[in-house]
């Protein structure tokens, strides 16, 4: 029985830490996700920007504001 109790607690040992490692796995992965995220709005923003250029638009506060969102969080990274 003692085998059993033992062999229990062990395996809780086990559990927890990888409990503990799937955590900051996730925590990891929330990260890389808005790492990820950013360039991507940056590139649509940015193609926005060169198409509102192009159509004579780009003097359009909503595009220049848009603009601005994006480039000042990725100085802040």
């Amino acid at each position: 029985m003692a085998e059993i109790l033992t062999w229990v607690m062990q395996r809780r040992m086990v559990l927890a830490e990888r409990a503990e490692r799937a955590e900051r796995l996730r925590e990891e992965l929330v990260e890389i996700d808005a790492e990820v995220a950013c360039p991507e709005a940056a590139e649509v923003v940015i193609g926005q920007f060169i198409e509102a250029e192009r159509a004579g638009e780009a003097d359009d506060p909503a595009v220049d504001a848009e603009l601005e969102w994006v480039t000042s969080r990725l100085r802040g990274r």
